[in-house]
Formats: C-alpha cells, sequence, structure tokens
C-alpha cells in the first residue's frame, strides 16, 4: 500500500508547474512590490515556446511582448540584489532550459542590457585612460 502511495505522489510530482528560478525569483520580486502573478501567468511565462497552443500563441504575441520591457527591468533588479554577474546569469540560461520560454526572453534581456553596459564601461575606462595619457606628459616634454 505504502509503494502505491508513493508512486502517486511521485506521478502527481511530476504533474506539478514546475517553476525556474527566473519565475519564481520574478514573482517574488513583484509580491513584495504588491502585485501577484496569477497561477495561470506563472505556468505560461515556463512553457517553452515550441509546446504553446494557438492561444497561447496569441497571448504571446498581443498581450506579453508589451511587456518584456517591463518584466526585464524587474529581473534586473532581482539580478542587481543577488550581486549575480553575466556569467553566473547565463549559466543559468544555458543549463536550466532546453526550450525558450517567456521568461527566458526577459531572462536574456537582463543579459543583454548588463554586457552593452559592460561594454560601455569598458569602452569609457579605456577612453579615459586614453585621456590620462594625453594629459600627464614625461617631464622631458614638459621641459620643451
Amino acid at each position: 500500500m505504502q509503494a502505491s502511495n508513493r508512486e502517486n505522489h511521485e506521478q502527481d510530482r511530476r504533474r506539478e508547474v514546475r517553476t525556474s528560478f527566473f519565475t519564481r525569483k520574478l514573482a517574488s520580486k513583484l509580491r513584495e512590490k504588491g502585485q501577484d502573478i496569477p497561477d495561470s501567468v506563472i505556468g505560461f511565462l515556463d512553457t517553452p515556446l515550441c509546446r504553446m497552443d494557438e492561444r497561447q500563441r496569441t497571448y504571446f504575441e498581443e498581450k506579453f511582448r508589451p511587456l518584456i520591457p517591463r518584466l526585464s527591468a524587474v529581473l534586473e533588479e532581482v539580478y542587481m540584489e543577488l550581486g549575480a554577474d553575466v556569467e553566473g546569469w547565463e549559466d543559468m540560461l544555458t543549463f536550466g532550459f532546453s526550450n525558450e520560454t517567456p521568461i527566458t526572453i526577459c531572462a536574456r534581456a537582463v543579459l543583454a542590457r548588463k554586457e552593452r553596459q559592460a561594454r560601455e564601461e569598458s569602452l569609457i575606462k579605456r577612453g579615459v585612460g586614453l585621456e590620462t595619457r594625453r594629459i600627464v606628459l614625461p617631464p622631458d616634454l614638459v621641459r620643451a
């Protein structure tokens, strides 16, 4: 009897909607802000695009796409609070998901923004270094 109960419990667990790290963090952050995400949306966030039915595809295109910048901004707050880095975030995306989902699109938007910021900061640092080199002249040139 116990083996049967354990098997049923395992089957129920497999049927449960599994929420990803990014979806859990997004939902938690939005709850902190006083905004709850319905369970149906939580399930949608982790639904692979290739498995969406026609109704879900329509919802994705018409309702979800416009929310991507807003949801990505919330995920970026999570990124900052975690003290995450680009490589770790990318690893979570690479190894945590076999298919593209709505939440991975939002998480990739955060990653793209962070990579762009890192490039800009690198360019600024190099530019500052060049400016510094132009301003600081060797002593023999200053006397001339």
